[in-house]
């Protein structure tokens, strides 16, 4: 089986990035009304755009791209990985983790959570 060439820039260059980022975030989010995502602290309106598409196919009709192409951007996406996508949007809400890590060590002080914290924010 011949292997993909992906070392040229993607069709749509600027649809690939969205929707990679599309792809980087939770499926658990995807499709949930405004309020509960802000719950989990999600505050950026390009977030909330992204997040009210819940299939890959609705992502096609939204930007009109065929799903085809979708499928060779996963094909992509599979081979260069999601990390940096997924970095993006979750270093922003680090913060609320970090928080969440104080308010669970406050109330039971597990030594694991303890540990995480020390490691995190004192040895920097």
């Amino acid at each position: 089986m011949q292997e993909e060439d992906f070392s040229k820039d993607p069709y749509k260059k600027q649809t690939y990035e969205r929707y990679a980022l599309w792809k980087s975030l939770p499926s658990f989010l995807k499709g949930q009304p405004r309020v509960a995502l802000e719950k989990f602290g999600i505050e950026e309106e390009s977030a909330f755009e992204l997040l009210a598409i819940k299939t890959q196919i609705d992502f096609s009709k939204k930007y009109g791209v065929d799903t085809g192409t979708l499928t060779d951007w996963n094909k992509r996406l599979e081979k260069d990985g999601l990390v940096q996508d997924i970095n993006s949007w979750a270093r922003k809400l680090t913060p609320n983790v970090i928080f969440a890590l104080y308010k669970n060590i406050i109330k039971s002080g597990k030594a694991h959570e303890v540990r995480a914290w020390f490691e995190i924010v004192e040895n920097n």
